[in-house]
């Protein structure tokens, strides 16, 4: 029964990373009638590595990475703003297991760490929400924590200096876009990606 639940719970992280790196037949962010910005309340942080140099902190990353359990990554204040650049209400994904978010840190320090983690086999069914003409539905970022259901890859700077934070929503939006995998529901999947913010790190 055990090697029964734990098959169970690897199928379900397979599926997810499955879903997250598909981009086949969607159209392009261009063409799409809804607008993605990364929005960021705060701009500049300090660099915290809990007494460690970036090395240290590197190798204890790798080393904890095996483990499985990694440290919070930074906490940011960001949000991810959807906007409906259309003249017609749209109805989009904002939660669920279908929708994925991913964050691209780039940076003199910017790492990424991505344990194996195992997630109970409850499929979490999409949740869409009407976002009217003109209108904007935002969804906090509270940390560099990403990935399926916000919990299986995490970004670190370990540097002090300048990086660039991109944001990826894979989602589903409906009606169906042109060229989008259309899923039983009339959603099209599709990924909305931001131009990139830039971040300052301060050193202590």
């Amino acid at each position: 029964m055990k090697r029964f639940i734990l098959a169970g719970l690897a199928l379900i992280g397979f599926a997810a990373g499955a879903w997250a790196d598909d981009k086949k037949d969607e159209p392009k962010p261009a063409d799409l009638p809804v607008k993605a910005t990364l929005v960021a309340k705060t701009t500049s942080y300090k660099l915290d590595l809990g007494g460690k140099t970036a090395d240290e902190f590197k190798k204890a990353l790798a080393e904890a990475e095996k483990a499985g359990k990694v440290p919070e990554p930074p906490a940011v204040e960001m949000t991810l703003e959807l906007k409906n650049t259309s003249d017609k209400d749209v109805q989009v994904w904002v939660g669920g297991d279908p929708v994925v978010l991913t964050l691209e840190l780039k940076g003199p320090g910017a790492v990424t760490a991505k344990p194996q983690v195992f997630f109970p086999s409850i499929f979490i069914a999409p949740k869409p929400v009407k976002i009217e003409a003109g209108k904007t539905h935002s969804i906090p970022v509270t940390s560099l924590k990403y990935g399926f259901r916000n919990a299986s890859q995490m970004a670190y700077w370990t540097e002090p200096g300048e990086y660039n934070l991109t944001a990826s929503l894979k989602s589903g939006i409906s009606p169906a876009p042109k060229d989008s995998k259309e899923t039983r529901d009339g959603f099209g999947v599709v990924t909305f990606t931001t131009e990139p913010v830039k971040i300052k790190v301060e050193g202590k």
